[in-house]
């Protein structure tokens, strides 16, 4: 598995276009439901780890993970903020072209560039409009 690379195929797939692609909800969706893939992975290791043997009543204050489940923890980790940071530049990126495109076009969008647009994106351009 290609951990962290539906987020970056979302920025490619701006990158490649002239101005803004179709709003791709799927990959969207795949890179949250990848999120959160590593999330449960995360939390099973941990709950694993705490049912193994780790023993708290000694007044350590909580469990420590053995350390060849590190670099795995890392890994998921990595992937987690990797994924959030490509959708929140994703996203980033749209708002910033519509914003350009609202002082460009005085308010008015054009039908065209509907069909490319969530319908989340349609709001926030009418409502950026009106102030």
């Amino acid at each position: 598995m290609n951990y962290g690379q539906r987020g970056v195929d979302l920025l490619r797939e701006l990158k490649r276009s002239d101005w803004l692609p179709s709003y791709n909800e799927d990959s969207v969706r795949a890179t949250i439901q990848e999120i959160n893939l590593h999330t449960a992975e995360l939390h099973d290791i941990v709950r694993a780890n705490n049912r193994v043997g780790n023993d708290t009543s000694t007044g350590g204050g909580g469990a420590t993970v053995p350390i060849e489940m590190r670099p795995v923890m890392l890994l998921h980790e990595v992937s987690i903020k990797r994924n959030k940071r490509c959708l929140l530049a994703y996203h980033a990126h749209r708002i910033d072209k519509l914003r350009a495109l609202r002082w460009e076009t005085a308010g008015n969008l054009a039908t065209p560039m509907k069909f490319v647009l969530s319908e989340a994106e349609v709001d926030f351009f009418h409502e950026y409009a009106k102030l």
